[in-house]
């Protein structure tokens, strides 16, 4: 009887680690889709943190708006002196979306213009995988182009 349990535990074993390891293979090529009028990610790099960043939705249209974000570059040696990057904000507007999922994740991140409505909709799309508890978050930075001053804009995490 002993044995039996013991190999029912190996074979579960086997098909709960195959199960995950599919799980992340399935999702990994799918991580990190820009689409619509995105322009570009922006990507604060190794000495920045998001942690300034308590807001869970951004419209930056200026300069002012973005040094008042908090963003503070990492206290290490390597970070000393650095800036955060320079966006254009004549022609640009920087969005940021809070998402968070959990173990193996990416943030698909699709920005669309209806001119209809008169707004962005800015959509990030959560893609987790495995079976672990690791919080991992994202402000989902974007520049897009300017938003005309009589526009909004609509964010939603799926």
């Amino acid at each position: 009887m002993n044995k039996i349990r013991y190999f029912s535990a190996i074979i579960l074993g086997i098909i709960l680690t195959t199960f995950q390891l599919s799980c992340v293979d399935d999702c990994e090529e799918n991580f990190d889709i820009t689409g619509g009028i995105i322009t570009s990610e922006l990507d604060l790099g190794d000495c920045f943190s998001d942690v300034g960043a308590l807001d869970p939705q951004y419209i930056i249209n200026d300069s002012t708006a973005f040094q008042a974000l908090g963003i503070l570059p990492i206290n290490t040696p390597e970070c000393v002196g650095t800036t955060l990057p320079e966006i254009d904000f004549n022609t640009h507007t920087l969005l940021g979306l809070y998402a968070d999922g959990t173990c193996n994740v990416g943030f698909d991140r699709i920005v669309n213009r209806d001119d209809d409505l008169k707004k962005y909709i800015y959509t990030v799309s959560v893609n987790a995988c495995g079976m672990c508890e690791s919080l991992r978050f994202s402000m989902n930075w974007v520049i897009v182009p300017k938003l005309p001053d009589d526009y909004t804009v609509e964010f939603i995490v799926e």
